[in-house]
């Protein structure tokens, strides 16, 4: 299997870890980091949420968002300080779809604006000139933007990718919104999500680049696939068609076909909606042999909260800190997300060591 690129530098900031290693064992260890949140709901009820404990519990709206990623940014960045030119770095954010397009005139355009260039500001800092690109398609958004950057890393227009995303549900006003519509989580309202916040921050390099600089690779990246699913939250067409995220799953996995191999680790950003969740069942079914038996699948929103773009780079941050760390169920993974709007995406990964059989 030829990788697309691999990953030389991870970094997050989660409601159970300050740093991609705590993240990962903790959730590893059955962690989780509901707390009740000094919010009131749609009912007046206290709102059941996951939140990042050390963030100053005063702080709301992009400053928040600014305080869980910086730190995520500055732990994955670290590995390329000092060792490469900032104009050959290429930075991918993710942020969630209530930024884009139809908040564009909006207070939410203003939050969205101020968190992504205090993001991009320190960015500039540690990589000057760098190049960034924001992406605001909710969950999929990572795999929406990367197959150009990855063409960019191939034709070597550019020697790194930084993508990455942060998300936060502690918003007074957005969590009343969620409860009107009847999607957070209470103990009379099951099919719902817990709110919850974080940051993931991943690097890639290719292979040559990497060694050049003396970085060793915790993963590598076989494909990135991108779909579309009819039926949304906001609409009553089947989950269980999942041809979108069949189709998507399917394109992820084909390097896989080609050597007769299969993914024995998924994870995905599924929470307690069950639209979501039949969905995923149906896919599973319709692509029984891309996956080994057993399999381990793993939903970090379940205990971390609703997740949003952070879904896909935090899926690759724990992959790859598995794999380093030896606590990884299997050689290959496959992480996948879909976003409210219906755009749904897939990347396969694997083991370093596991690219070269």
């Amino acid at each position: 299997m030829k990788p697309l690129a691999y990953v030389v530098g991870v970094g997050a900031r989660t409601p159970v870890g300050l740093n991609a290693l705590q993240t990962a064992m903790l959730l590893r260890a059955g962690a989780a980091g509901m707390a009740q949140a000094p919010f009131a709901d749609a009912d007046g009820d206290p709102v059941t949420m996951c939140v990042q404990p050390v963030v100053d519990a005063r702080l709301t709206g992009w400053e928040r968002g600014a305080a869980l990623a910086l730190p995520a940014l500055d732990e994955a960045a670290g590995a390329l300080r000092g060792r490469i030119d900032g104009s050959r770095v290429k930075f991918l954010m993710c942020i969630d779809e209530r930024y884009g397009e139809a908040a564009r005139r909006s207070p939410q355009a203003d939050e969205a604006a101020a968190m992504v260039a205090a993001v991009s500001d320190r960015a500039r800092q540690l990589f000057p000139n760098v190049e960034v690109n924001v992406t605001a398609r909710g969950n999929a958004s990572a795999a929406l933007c990367l197959p150009k950057a990855l063409k960019a890393l191939a034709s070597r227009t550019h020697e790194a990718i930084l993508l990455g995303s942060v998300h936060s549900d502690y918003q007074p006003a957005l969590l009343r919104q969620l409860s009107a519509e009847g999607r957070i989580f209470k103990t009379d309202n099951l099919d719902s999500f817990l709110p919850g916040e974080g940051a993931a921050f991943v690097v890639l390099m290719a292979g040559d680049s990497a060694r050049r600089h003396g970085l060793l690779p915790s993963a590598a990246l076989l494909a990135v696939a991108s779909g579309v699913e009819k039926a949304r939250p906001d609409n009553n067409h089947s989950a269980y068609e999942a041809k979108g995220l069949t189709s998507t799953v399917r394109e992820a996995a084909a390097p896989l076909v080609e050597q007769a191999r299969a993914a024995g680790w998924a994870f995905t950003d599924l929470t307690f909606e069950m639209q979501r969740v039949y969905e995923w069942q149906s896919m599973l079914v319709r692509t029984r042999a891309l996956w080994t038996d057993p399999y381990v699948v793993e939903s970090p929103a379940q205990r971390l909260g609703r997740l949003g773009a952070v879904s896909m780079p935090l899926g690759m941050v724990l992959a790859a800190v598995g794999w380093q760390s030896g606590a990884a169920p299997d050689p290959i993974a496959m992480v996948y997300a879909g976003s409210d709007g219906g755009a749904r995406g897939a990347l396969s990964l694997c083991e370093p060591s596991a690219a070269a059989r």
